[in-house]
């Protein structure tokens, strides 16, 4: 019986640190996703500002 219950303190101990990791995995998946969101935003707004720059500057040089 002693067997059996050191047995299953392992399986306890291996399942909650299982657990842990895969909750962390995925805390951590969800904040990369918001900052790849954040960023890809950011990204785009700087691309339509350097565009509207360039499309500005080609339009002051036309006579």
């Amino acid at each position: 019986m002693s067997d059996f219950l050191g047995f299953m303190g392992w399986v306890v101990v291996i399942f909650i640190v299982f657990v842990l990791v895969v909750g962390f995995n995925r805390q951590m998946m969800e904040k990369h996703r918001v900052r790849d969101e954040l960023m890809a935003a950011r990204r785009a707004a700087k691309e339509a500002k350097d565009k509207v720059k360039a499309d500005g500057d080609k339009n002051e040089n036309v006579d």
